[in-house]
């Protein structure tokens, strides 16, 4: 749905474009033309808006999304034609009165986007802001963000922290295409920490989460003092505890009543906590790999399982020849292999894989067998030694 009409969009900006201005003489009846066509395209709007609203609907609010940005763009249009094209009418006889004009437009324009702003408040408050406007909304929010700097100093809270929230609250302020949306935000975000006058680093941190502050210096600040805290915890266990801990605080943050930062598809709290359950995941898994490591070596130490002075790929190739041999009966492999990875482990592997001692039972490289014939050889001498073999066909 187009409320805007292709004659009003051409007039603002291409018929009274300042360089179409120049070299050019205005009777009183074209003023009066621009002034009356105005008038009247602003009157069809708003009787257009009034007729549709009877039966507003929620999905209907991207059309007057739409409306609000085309009036905010030729409201710029025209404050650009004020303030930034002046030179071209400097030398213009009727300069004075072209600008008169300028700024009777722009009033309207400005009328219209309140009116608007009173009939739809969703809509508006999420488009970006006139430059008209921004003249009067910035400095508002300057004033109130040197008061809450000064009102940082005469505070205990540490410096590396105020380097992330005075210029986070800064560039929010300064954000391109601000909305009505973000200014109410940071205003209501700095009243709020003006009224406090017993913050510390703990306070300030917890509100700044409490009210969605979410900017990426703080997350990352966040995180850092979080893994800060967990490298001075050397017990897993006690690490577990304490993000289980952290995990119940955020929530608790969350369930108090606090601001939502627009233009966010995900919220401060969830970043935090997606992160905190990471972390905690992880620390739950270290902790039963831990328990596991000491299960396994205590295993290992009983007479359930023993000890095999022989890496993996040595252990698998000695098994492959007694079954080569007949020692072993070449039926279920999977079940014989799996019977010594069960019951024996090297100093190396404490649990050894059945799949990969069957697998190093045949892929052998020449150093392994090598290395096996060295301990036949030595096996073989033995005999010798002990049983008087040596001379014996």
């Amino acid at each position: 749905m187009n409320f805007i009409s292709i004659q009003l969009r051409l007039f603002v900006q291409e018929s009274i474009d300042p360089k179409n201005f120049i070299g050019k003489h205005l009777s009183t009846s074209e003023f009066n033309k621009w002034k009356n066509f105005l008038d009247k395209e602003a009157a069809a709007i708003l009787l257009s808006v009034t007729d549709w609203q009877q039966g507003f609907q929620e999905y209907d609010e991207k059309h007057i999304e739409s409306l609000i940005t085309a009036l905010v763009n030729l409201s710029n249009m025209l404050n650009s034609y004020m303030f930034k094209s002046p030179p071209l009418l400097k030398n213009h006889p009727q300069a004075r009165s072209i600008k008169e004009h300028y700024y009777y437009s722009l009033h309207l324009l400005e009328g219209l986007l309140l009116s608007l702003g009173e009939s739809f408040p969703g809509p508006v408050a999420s488009v970006k802001i006139s430059q008209a406007n921004l003249r009067a909304v910035i400095p508002r929010l300057k004033e109130k963000f040197y008061k809450l700097s000064d009102h940082f100093n005469d505070l205990p809270i540490d410096k590396e922290l105020l380097d992330i929230v005075i210029p986070g609250l800064s560039a929010l302020i300064y954000k391109r295409d601000i909305t009505w949306e973000d200014t109410r935000y940071i205003a209501s975000l700095m009243d709020l920490l003006l009224n406090d006058s017993e913050l510390d680093n703990k306070k300030l941190a917890d509100l700044l989460i409490i009210h969605d502050f979410n900017i990426q210096a703080f997350y990352l600040y966040y995180l850092h003092k979080l893994r800060e805290r967990l490298d001075n915890i050397p017990g897993l266990h006690e690490q577990r505890e304490m993000l289980l801990a952290e995990k119940d605080r955020l929530y608790n943050l969350t369930t108090e009543k606090g601001l939502t930062m627009p233009s966010k598809n995900r919220s401060l709290f969830m970043e935090l906590g997606e992160f905190v359950n990471g972390k905690y995941t992880f620390a739950k898994k270290r902790v039963k790999l831990q328990r596991r490591f000491i299960r396994d070596t205590k295993n290992a130490r009983t007479n359930t399982r023993f000890l095999i002075n022989l890496p993996v790929p040595q252990f698998g190739l000695f098994i492959r020849m007694q079954i080569e041999k007949g020692f072993l009966a070449k039926e279920n492999l999977g079940e014989l292999f799996k019977f010594f990875a069960g019951h024996f482990y090297t100093p190396n592997t404490l649990y050894i894989s059945p799949d990969s001692l069957q697998k190093k039972s045949t892929d052998v490289e020449f150093a392994t067998a090598q290395k096996l014939k060295g301990h036949l050889i030595g096996m073989i001498n033995w005999l010798n030694t002990n049983y008087n073999l040596s001379n014996y066909n």
